[in-house]
Order: structure tokens, then sequence, then C-alpha cells
């Protein structure tokens, strides 16, 4: 990295990638500056790129450095440079393509590192088949006054019930508060199936510890750690291993061996200046380790304890799960690190409920939400539900919502899908009369909206493929 501040080539054979602004110091507290951001992620190239490579990427953005408000950024941004590879994929939520960078090689690295990209995110899958994940991931998150010294006796214990089923885990840490555990696995498996064992795990280990919490209603229990099994979700994403972490000490979401996890450990050992000067790779040949979750067949040769509670088989785990699929794009599109809306949970609820929320988003318009198998149905209603008998209006049919959603109201922050305020503008319950694939009807008691209902699934012969579903939400004269 020495010589000229201006045009730099990436590695032989490489694209030219065009550097500025290399003095801004993005670290003040360490007076790290763009200049060190590159070098180091040059450096980390042929460790990091391992994990990169064919996997849609996600990056937080701080071009004015990690004191000032950065921004999450998973569309290409405008300029991007013609030899970039990108992975493009349609958005149900968004109703658009979006357009993923996918960072193949050390100019890539180099590019996304000029433009401030200092976090940089995978998904759980690769490209190639992103329906299938390649990586297991389990989230340890302590909850102060737990920290570090809690979520390492956790990882261990993860790992002692890991080594009981035959599986080989990996460790790193999130270079936040907390410990990833990672298992590769064959793209054989759902993310539903995953995600299944996961949480299952989760609930083994909260049996044997009350240190321990496996649910997301108890993630924020003072003392606690929260096995987090909600990553597992189709485009969710992890720190990369390598990646930098947007904190004052330049942290870095570091490999670890694991006798090097215990009591003592500090995750501020790991940063920009030291993580380069690592002479051990504790995760040399991870994807050469891909391994298979069939539990029964698992635990029938490699049960070491008679005592040892069994998982069940992948099948009852899905049937059974607490978060259906129906919740992965709600969760999938929103950061709970930044927003706080309700992280959500699948709850087997009957009650029936309705609730209006009148959201000052870009535009102004009201979500109205039906309970219904455990989520909340949603539709956003451009013109607000109506309210004399006879009035029609389009309602535009979302993502399915977790059951806390029917009390939320605050403000989702800039930056965040929905941005804007929400407010409680009616609620109460309903009583159903049908429910079928295109047409529900209803009777509303609230405070505002009392009387029949009806949507109906509105039926285009030139609707595009996989665009939101439209309906009609009517105030029926009976």
């Amino acid at each position: 990295m020495k010589g000229s501040m201006n045009n730099r080539i990436a590695g032989a054979g490489s694209p030219r990638v065009k550097f500025t602004n290399l003095r801004k110091v993005l670290y003040r507290r360490l007076g790290i500056t763009k200049h060190q951001v590159i070098e180091y992620y040059m450096k980390i190239a042929p460790m990091i790129l391992l994990f990169l490579a064919n996997r849609a990427i996600t990056t937080q953005r701080f071009p004015d450095g990690v004191n000032k408000e950065g921004f999450y950024e998973k569309n290409a941004p405008k300029g991007k440079l013609s030899w970039v590879k990108t992975f493009k994929r349609y958005s149900e939520s968004a109703n658009r393509e979006i357009e993923y960078i996918v960072c193949n090689d050390a100019a890539t690295l180099a590019w996304l590192a000029n433009l401030a990209a200092l976090e940089i995110s995978i998904p759980l899958s690769r490209i190639d088949s992103y329906e299938k994940p390649d990586l297991v991931l389990f989230d340890i998150d302590p909850e102060p006054p737990a920290g570090f010294e809690e979520a390492v006796a956790v990882a261990l214990l993860l790992r002692e019930k890991l080594e009981l089923l035959g599986l080989n885990s990996y460790v790193k840490t999130s270079g936040k508060k907390g410990l990833h555990v990672v298992l590769p696995i064959v793209q054989k498996y759902t993310f539903r199936e995953t995600r299944a064992f996961v949480h299952q795990m989760g609930r083994i280990l909260a049996k044997e510890s009350s240190l321990i919490v496996s649910e997301f209603r108890q993630s924020k229990i003072p003392g606690t750690v929260f096995v987090d099994f909600m990553q597992n979700i189709r485009f969710k994403t992890m720190i990369c291993p390598y990646s930098l972490r947007a904190n004052e000490n330049a942290a870095v979401s570091t490999p670890l061996e694991w006798q090097e996890v215990k009591r003592g450990l500090s995750p501020d050992e790991f940063n920009i200046l030291s993580v380069h000067k690592r002479e051990v790779d504790p995760w040399k040949g991870i994807f050469e380790n891909k391994q298979m979750l069939d539990f029964r067949d698992i635990l029938a040769g490699k049960r070491r304890n008679a005592n040892e509670p069994r998982l069940e088989s992948t099948r009852k785990l899905v049937t059974r799960a607490d978060e259906p699929q129906a919740l992965e794009e709600y969760t999938a599109r929103r950061d709970f690190t930044k927003t706080q809306e309700p992280k959500g949970e699948f709850i087997r609820e009957t009650a029936t409920l309705f609730v209006v929320q009148e959201h000052h988003a870009r535009r102004l318009h009201y979500d109205f939400r039906l309970s219904r198998e455990g989520v909340l149905k949603s539709w956003a209603v451009p013109k607000g539900v109506p309210e004399k008998p006879g009035t029609r209006r389009l309602a535009i049919q979302t993502e399915d919502h977790p059951l806390e959603y029917s009390k939320f109201e605050g403000t989702i922050p800039k930056g965040q899908y929905g941005a804007g305020t929400v407010e409680i503008w009616d609620s109460g319950s309903y009583k159903l009369k049908i429910w079928t694939e295109d047409k529900i009807e209803f009777s509303l008691k609230g405070s505002k909206l009392n009387g029949m209902y009806v949507l109906i699934r509105l039926k285009k012969s030139d609707m595009k493929p996989r665009r939101r579903s439209e309906w009609l939400l009517i105030k029926t004269r009976s």
C-alpha cells in the first residue's frame, strides 16, 4: 500500500481500483484511516474471500467514520464498476429486482473498502443454491449484566452437545458482545429445517442452565444468554468471518480455535491491528467438512451417553416449529438492532383480533391486520379502511406479521423498511364467517369500525408474476 494515493491495482491481473480520500479517519479513537482499512482487507483477502465467494453480500457503509451515522446497503450502489459481479433476485417485499454484490476477488474487496463498507455480511447459502443453506448459525447473545464470559460458557456447552451428535463446530467472535458457533452442512436441508434444529438445541441447553434462554420473548431478561436461531432464514445474514465491525475498537469478527475459548478471553484482543498478524487459521478446511443433519442416524451411531436428551427427527421438528415459514419474510426485511418492531415468534393463539395501524411512511396508508394461524395476516390500505356501507378500498396484501405487532406503536428508523411513525388507529375483535383463498368475510367489533366486511382477491389477466396480491376491502350493507 505504499506509493501514490491515486490508482492502485488490487492484485496481479486484477482490474484497476481508484482509491479516494485515503487519509479520511474512519475510526477516530484509534486514528484508523481509510488507507489502513483498505490495507487490512488486502492483507486478509486470502482468508475472507473464502467466505465471501459466491454469496450475495450486504454491507454497512460509514463514509464519515464510525462516529457518524452509517447506512445499510444490499442493492449494488450507483456507479458500480462494470467488472463487479452481481446476483439479481426478485424481491416480493419490494416488488422489484435486487442486485446484490458478489465479492469473489481482491479487486472487488478493495472497491468495497474504498466505499467505506466496513461491515460485510453474508447469507448462509450460496447464489447457486440460495434456498438451501450450507452453514448453520448459533448466535450466542448475552444480555447484560451477562457478558462475554457467560457467552464463552454457553458456547462450550453447545460444542459439547454438538459433539455428542457427531458434529464438528466452528467458533468466532461476533465482533460485538457475543460468539457465533457455525456448522458447515451439505446443501440438502431447507432453512426451515436448519432453523428448527438450532431452536431445538437452544431448548435443550435452556433445560440444563437457568443462564440460557431459547425463546425470543426471553431474550431481554437481564443476565441471560439467548441462543438465537432466527438468523437461519433465507437471505438473513451473519457478519462475515474477518469482517471489521463499526465500533470504536475497530473489532474484527475473528475465527478462533476452540482451545482459545476459555475464561479470560476478551473480544478486544481481536481488531484491525492484530488479526492479520495471527498465524493460525482456525477455520481451515471448513467447507471440506460438510456434515449431515440426519438426527436419527447420527444419534444411533454417535450418542455416547444414554441419558443425553434425544433430538427429534427433522420432520418432527419442522412440523411443530415455533416460527412458521410465514414469518421468514417479515424477519428477513428487518434489522432488529435498529428497529424497535417486535422480532416475532409464532404463538399458538386462537384469539380473533384485528388492528388497524396508521402508518406515516413514504406515503400515508393504513395497515389492516387479522389474526390467523398464529400470525397477523396483513394488507396495506392506501385510503383507509371503509367506514360507510358500500365503500370499496384497494388493499395490497403484505407479509405476515407476528401477533405482538398488534400492540406496536412507534417510529421505524430512517433507512429501515417501512420507515416512519406507526400508531394504532383502531383495534378489537372479529368474527369469521368465511375464509377461502379468494374471499374472506367477517364482522368487526372495534372502537371505530363495526359491522360486516369482505375481502375479495382481484384477478387480473395482466398481473405480473410474483406481484403482490391485490384485494378489495368492502364494508357490506348487511
